[in-house]
């Protein structure tokens, strides 16, 4: 129990007790972020749905963007994979670069992440002022950048690649295309974009990088 400076007694709340209840708000925004996407939600939309008070919300949280962030920090962290546990299976780096670039495509083609729309609505309507966003975009980038540059250099030390442009420029061309693609396709759809041919033909573009035109 602590005191207020008037003498009237708090109670504490524990570390775990408020990650479950940032967990909550966190959950019901989420589902509201997918239903009505991000420019239409409202704090009063999110104490609704996560059924927790209006000041309970707000200890957390003091708008609809710092939940957003908030909920894409979680997800990038969610998202990190590491490159070694892709080689469990004993595949080659070419599979598994190709692995990752499929799990791509499937993802944008059979819209999987439900939360893209609102994503790029914060984007590009209230991230372009704040800024908010960057130091965990800048950290995902940099840590799929390393972890597509590790594939790569690891190719090349097996003597299965050979390439004669550095890891990380090929890994940052991967990312600037996948980034753009799924942009296009979100606006247009897949198959406006020709979403198949577009990776089929960028999959044979890695192929000439990584293998100087031998076969793979």
């Amino acid at each position: 129990m602590t005191f207020r400076e008037d003498g009237v007694s708090m109670p504490v709340v524990s570390e775990k007790h408020r990650e479950e209840r940032k967990n909550i708000i966190l959950k019901a925004a989420k589902e509201v972020f997918i239903k009505k996407g991000f420019t239409a939600t409202t704090m009063q939309d999110i104490i609704e749905t996560s059924h927790i008070s209006r000041g309970g919300v707000y200890t957390y949280f003091q708008n609809t963007e710092d939940i957003f962030v908030e909920l894409l920090r979680r997800r990038d962290i969610e998202d990190v994979w590491g490159p070694q546990d892709l080689y469990k299976n004993g595949l080659t780096s070419w599979q598994v670069l190709m692995s990752i670039i499929d799990t791509v495509s499937d993802t944008i083609e059979y819209q999987k992440d439900q939360l893209v729309p609102a994503l790029y609505q914060y984007y590009f309507t209230v991230a372009w002022e704040s800024k908010k966003h960057i130091p965990s975009l800048e950290a995902r980038i940099e840590q799929v950048k390393n972890s597509l540059a590790y594939i790569i250099q690891r190719g090349i030390e097996d003597q299965e690649f050979k390439c004669d442009i550095p890891p990380e420029d090929i890994a940052r061309t991967i990312i600037t295309f996948c980034d753009g693609i799924y942009i296009s396709s979100f606006h247009l759809g897949p198959e406006r974009v020709a979403l198949k041919n577009q990776f089929l033909t960028f999959k044979s573009y890695l192929r000439t990088c990584l293998f100087n035109n031998q076969s793979s």
